[in-house]
């Protein structure tokens, strides 16, 4: 059995929660019409306490030797709220619970928790750092509740004595040793280069970030019914992703740092499949697809289509991107360079973009226990930007952060506004977003809000 190393990714998103950056966390949110007992809450999270998500980071002693994920034997504590909310407050409830800190270096990456709804069903949530979980690593934590047998740490469990961690570090600092003699010749060849390590070396840490200012990041969560949606990008000549990869765009649009003439860049991701029964936290990579407006405003979705696949064949490995991997600089060189020297080694983006994430049909991640009798009405998976604000939002490129995922005959399309100039507010991005889907002759079944609001636009949302 081999060990699962942490990555490039991985520490990227570590570096987030030790505040070089905003912790990024992955969450799973359910909506039931008839509630779960404390007794199948209790089971279904003990199942949880068993499966990969039960992670933390082990630093071996040895200088350059990897770090590695290996199991956890302590969890945070199950969360049952008794006081019930409202269903139209649900993503409000939500948002409150994607902002728990975690600790996923020490093994606290995660976290379950649920809420009744005064129509008699409930909320279910699962979160968990983006360090330990991506959307792919999220739904097999959660497929341990529908198959046992996957919640196992097996995977993990591969033993590594003192001697293999001095193997591992020697070899590890041979390819430094390489990794810095390459940097040097870089550095004497490119000026720029040069300056920009130069600052990461000597430059001060800055000071501690204070409690989130002004404006806060947005939610809304649009409804479609998947017939109607296949229908339409079938009519505009592309497949269901296409179609939402060309909504993402035009909603990009009226971001005011893109404007209708500015250039629309996707970020969509890409797993990145190792080994059949992968278990590192992060398996994929961010691919770029530039979007001309022109064929949003032909509505023909054939060219995009194309260009999609054209850039998925050209996907990079994962931890090549440049978070992970700043100013493409040896990977053995980044992985040991101190979190602060690598986090203002990365260059800020000069453009705006947006991320786009399609989780596919996930009917068959539905927990047993919710199978019988809970009738689940919506599953959907996302993620939010703990404690992001104004200054923080204008230190990352991404205005608008997108899920796609398909339950029960019907398209979940989560929206995430991670700039002011994107949305202001909810109100502003539920807006926009009915707006870009009436466009593309699309007639949302439901929205809802962070803000509290629950719009039924077109039928009842069953």
């Amino acid at each position: 059995m081999s060990p699962v190393y942490v990555g490039l990714t991985d520490k990227a998103f570590l570096r987030f929660h030790h505040g070089h950056g905003v912790p990024v966390i992955s969450q799973t949110v359910v909506v039931l019409a008839n509630r779960l007992t404390d007794d199948q809450l209790r089971s279904m999270y003990e199942i949880l306490c068993a499966g990969p998500s039960m992670r933390r980071v082990h630093r071996p002693a040895v200088p350059f030797a990897r770090w590695r994920w290996v199991p956890a034997d302590a969890a945070l504590p199950l969360s049952l709220d008794h006081a019930a909310i409202d269903e139209c407050d649900m993503l409000a409830w939500a948002n409150t619970q994607a902002h728990y800190p975690l600790d996923p270096e020490n093994g606290y990456g995660w976290r379950m928790s649920a809420v009744p709804t005064r129509s008699g069903g409930m909320v279910w949530s699962v979160i968990a750092s983006h360090a330990i979980a991506d959307g792919h690593a999220g739904l097999m934590a959660i497929a341990g509740l529908v198959h046992p047998e996957l919640a196992t740490t097996a995977s993990l469990g591969a033993v590594i004595d003192h001697r293999g961690d001095l193997l591992d570090g020697l070899r590890r600092s041979v390819a430094v040793a390489r990794g810095v003699t390459a940097e040097a010749r870089r550095m004497a060849r490119d000026p720029r280069h040069r300056a920009a390590v130069r600052r990461a070396l000597t430059a001060r840490e800055p000071a501690p970030v204070g409690e989130p200012l002004g404006w806060r990041e947005g939610s809304v969560v649009v409804t479609f019914d998947a017939a109607q949606w296949n229908a339409r990008a079938a009519q505009r000549g592309g497949s269901p992703n296409t179609l939402y990869l060309a909504m993402v765009a035009d909603l990009l649009r009226h971001c005011a740092l893109v404007g209708p003439d500015g250039a629309l860049v996707l970020l969509t991701a890409v797993r990145i499949l190792r080994e059949q029964d992968q278990a590192d936290s992060n398996s994929f990579a961010r691919v770029p697809i530039v979007v001309d407006p022109q064929w949003l405003d032909r509505g023909d979705l054939a060219p995009l289509r194309v260009a999609s696949k054209a850039a998925f064949a050209d996907a990079h490995d994962v931890g090549s991107g440049a978070i992970s991997r700043p100013r493409n600089m040896p990977a053995e060189l980044i992985d040991v360079l101190p979190e602060g020297v690598v986090e203002r080694l990365a260059d800020t983006a000069p453009i705006t973009v947006g991320m786009c994430s399609n989780m596919g049909v996930v009917d068959s991640f539905v927990p047993t226990a919710m199978r019988h009798g809970a009738n689940p009405s919506m599953f959907m998976m996302r993620g939010v930007f703990q404690g992001i604000d104004a200054p923080r939002a204008d230190r990352q490129p991404i205005a608008l952060a997108t899920w796609f995922s398909q339950f029960d005959g019907k398209i979940q399309w989560v929206l995430e506004s991670l700039k002011p100039e994107m949305a202001h507010s909810d109100e502003e991005l539920v807006f926009l977003a009915r707006l870009v889907a009436e466009s593309w002759d699309l007639k949302p079944l439901h929205v809802v809000s962070g803000d509290g609001s629950s719009r039924t636009t077109y039928r009842k949302f069953s």
